[in-house]
């Protein structure tokens, strides 16, 4: 009998029968992988939902009467004739409370004892004065800047202000906590972003809401594993049933069908009929040897070639000191890597990642591009790289031979080309040759089309249509035009500057070197250039102001020469880190705060972005000036895209990009921004340490760079997003991830200028800020060994 069935089995697997078991199988395992995950899951994860949200629903319930039999409790207090005195001690106040009753001609800011009125208290009671029925709030009012429960109660004509430590409240909060998962306490003030005030328990992802009427909370819940197993749906009898299901179909395949059954795609293979196909890749893209002509596209007007023709000289001119290399040498190779198409612009190794063919195809592909967009013209800026030249011209040849037209704009900063797209009459699109803050070995480009930046999945595609085509063909004409008088102009025009402040430009011999110190004289200032020789080789200090290492000279001659500011500015000049007259670096999310307290006094309401690596200080600020803060990713792309998308007026990230659309056009500009601080600093008649004093003060690293693989960062942010454990913290991955913990953060993204994961933590205290460090190196070393922790300070 065994030998039978083994003959049987042999017989099975030889005689045809193997691609029915696999089909079977295949319908079997995938049917049931199909029902779990389009039926049994979406329905389980449904009930879990359900279950979660009735949990919260109770769990908001339980809080909110906590909260009415409180202010009932208030409002019973009756002020009648009694004396502040005698109604204080007599008042039935929670535990553990504090009263402070005011006229309402006293409410004013710093009014008061324990706490004295701040702007938010203010408007608190000025609430209750008009509308008696204000929920309470929690702000950060106590002496360690704890949260702190306020309520304000308007007893004729006067205003009660009851404040509670949130330890007496927490005593309620912990009655909730059934060890069903993770219970969260959110406040969110109207147009304001969720402030974590108090979690307990673990959750296992997933998360619902319940608000508690009559205040600005919210209670989350998260389900624990066991929650969601307790309340969902198995998918374990899916899986048994398909097993039997598969065993019955192999049984019935054994017993009925026949040994030497030939499929019908196998007896064409033996027949003869079966046409072999070669794999020719994508049909609409054939490769073509260099100068064979692609045939036009269906349906387009103009011919479409793969390789164009040359073009007449008549209307090239190249700059003195360039040459061009004939285009039989620029069409020698497709094959540009992948890689250098990086999030927001592009940028590699100059030479080998982006050289000459690089750069003309790139022209060819931009030049089809803008023509499909309605746009003839596109033009062109360079920076001071010793390779940004000959790229420049490649690029133009490029253009032209597309049939675009260009404009040169020369050696430019990357805030000229943005302002000649904003301010043309006949296009507002452009390119400009730079690798930004890279160091001298690099270069790359930055694009705009239509007035916005080309960007992630825009760039795939346009390195798809470099490596394939098609392309436009024609002869573009190209011209110089040098626009630097009207940006002088632009800006003279529109700030205001008193006296004579004294600056040290440090232009780290990047395209600014020439027009800062000429544009920041001609404002009135009196300038001591540091740095500004152009020099592709970057001499002095890399081109990057956002690292501490690159400003100690600037610092330096600010304090020798006692100037009032000193102006740090990047490659390309659309980064700004400023210094104030005591040698501090005021970060670019400190000069946002500046900008914002400025603009939101004239503009309130308006939107303020900042990237994932700005201070947790600057959303409260914009809170707390009445506009709305914006949270975004890092990067000058997404910044500028999200500015458009909102409407906001100000943004800023880390990095150093200011973008600025009150009186200006929104790109991001550091000269500009420069500009606008040193007008802050003439009206209120302060200086930048003063300023920054003004701020709130928290404890934080600069940017941390952790060397890390090209090709391996992205997927180390992915492990640590699915494997870190970072205890109670909230989880914000709009980019990377920021790790918030009621007394700080932290922050770890990839980087997508340098093979490197950029890190960031800010806290309350010295010992918070360790905490939170240890903790996220701990889950980095945990998810890759290999990492190194460079060395890093306080700012």
């Amino acid at each position: 009998m065994a030998s039978r069935t083994s003959t049987n089995l042999l017989s099975f697997f030889h005689s045809g029968q193997l691609l029915p078991a696999l089909l079977a199988a295949t319908a079997w395992l995938g049917g049931a992988y199909y029902v779990e995950r389009n039926i049994v899951a979406p329905r389980s994860a449904a009930q879990v939902e359900q279950a979660a949200q009735q949990e919260a629903d109770a769990y908001a319930g339980k809080l909110q009467q906590y909260l009415a039999r409180r202010t009932q409790q208030l409002r019973s207090i009756d002020a009648g004739d009694q004396s502040t005195e005698t109604l204080l001690q007599a008042a039935a106040l929670p535990e553990n409370s504090s009263a402070q009753l005011f006229a309402i001609d006293q409410v004013r800011v710093g009014a008061g004892a324990t706490p004295a009125l701040n702007f938010a208290l203010v408007d608190l009671l000025k609430r209750s004065g008009t509308d008696a029925q204000q929920p309470i709030e929690f702000l950060r009012t106590g002496s360690d800047n704890s949260w702190q429960l306020h309520t304000s109660v308007a007893l004729q004509g006067k205003l009660l202000l009851v404040t509670q430590s949130f330890a007496a409240f927490e005593a309620e909060l912990k009655k909730l906590d059934s060890g069903s998962g993770q219970i969260q306490l959110l406040q969110k003030f109207p147009d304001g972003p969720a402030q974590p005030l108090w979690t307990s328990g673990q959750g296992n992802g997933g998360r619902a809401n319940a608000p508690v009427d009559g205040s600005y909370l919210t209670v989350a819940f998260s389900p624990s594993a066991t929650f969601a197993e307790a309340h969902g749906i198995s998918a374990r009898w899916v899986y048994i049933g398909a097993a039997v299901g598969l065993v019955v179909s192999l049984l019935l395949l054994l017993r009925f069908l026949p040994r030497n059954t030939v499929a019908p795609w196998e007896r064409s293979d033996r027949s003869g009929q079966r046409s072999d196909r070669k794999d020719r890749g994508n049909s609409d893209y054939p490769e073509l040897t260099p100068g064979q002509a692609n045939p036009p596209t269906s349906g387009d007007s103009e011919p479409v070639t793969q390789a164009a023709p040359a073009a007449p000289e008549a209307n090239r001119t190249p700059e003195p000191g360039s040459e061009t290399p004939a285009k039989s040498e620029l069409q020698v190779s497709t094959d540009f890597p992948r890689q250098v198409f990086r999030a927001y612009d592009i940028r590699g190794i100059a030479g080998s990642e982006i050289n000459e063919p690089f750069a003309y195809q790139l022209g060819r592909a931009l030049g089809t591009l803008a023509q499909h967009t309605g746009e003839e013209i596109l033009l062109v800026g360079r920076d001071g790289r010793n390779s940004s030249e000959l790229l420049s011209n490649c690029l133009v040849e490029g253009i032209l031979d597309s049939g675009c037209n260009a404009v040169n704009l020369g050696l430019v900063p990357s805030p000229l080309l943005y302002y000649a797209c904003a301010k043309g009459k006949n296009t507002s699109s452009g390119v400009m040759v730079t690798a930004s803050h890279n160091p001298a070995e690099y270069n790359g480009f930055k694009i705009v089309l239509k007035g916005r930046p080309l960007a992630e999945d825009k760039l795939q595609r346009l390195h798809q249509l470099m490596q394939k085509g098609p392309f436009k063909s024609g002869q573009g004409s190209n011209r110089e035009q040098d626009i630097k008088e009207n940006y002088i102009d632009e800006i003279f025009n529109d700030v205001a500057l008193a006296g004579q402040p004294h600056l040290v430009v440090d232009a780290g011999n990047g395209a600014t070197s020439v027009l800062a110190p000429r544009l920041f004289e001609q404002l009135g200032c009196a300038v001591t250039p540091l740095f500004c020789e152009i020099d592709g080789n970057f001499p002095n200090h890399a081109p990057d102001p956002s690292r501490p290492e690159n400003l100690k000279a600037l610092i330096e001659k600010v304090a020798e020469t006692g100037a009032d500011l000193g102006v740090a500015l990047d490659g390309d000049g659309d980064r700004v880190t400023l210094i104030s007259a005591s040698g501090r670096i005021a970060w670019a999310d400190q000069l946002v705060m500046l900008l914002a307290r400025d603009i939101l006094a004239r503009n309130p309401g308006e939107g303020i972005v900042f990237d994932v690596k700005s201070s947790r200080a600057l959303g409260q600020l914009v809170n707390q000036y009445g506009g709305r803060p914006i949270m975004w990713k890092t990067g000058h792309a997404p910044m500028k895209t999200k500015m458009l998308e909102t409407g906001a007026i100000l943004g800023g990230e880390l990095s150093g990009h200011i973008f600025i659309k009150d009186r200006w056009f929104g790109f991001d500009d550091g000269i500009y921004a420069a500009a606008r601080v040193l007008e802050i600093m003439a009206l209120r008649e302060q200086s930048l340490d003063e300023l920054l004093d003004s701020l709130p003060q928290m404890i934080s690293t600069p940017e941390i760079l952790l060397p890390a693989d090209e090709k391996e960062k992205f997927a180390i942010i992915e492990k640590l997003k699915k494997q870190a454990d970072f205890g109670d913290a909230d989880i914000n991955t709009i980019d990377g991830l920021r790790i918030e913990y009621s007394d700080g953060w932290g922050l770890v993204r990839a980087s997508n200028t340098g093979a490197a994961l950029t890190l960031r933590f800010e806290a309350d205290s010295d010992e918070a800020l360790e905490r939170i460090r240890q903790q996220v190196m701990a889950q980095l070393k945990k998810v890759d060994p290999k990492l190194t922790v460079p060395d890093w300070q306080l700012v």
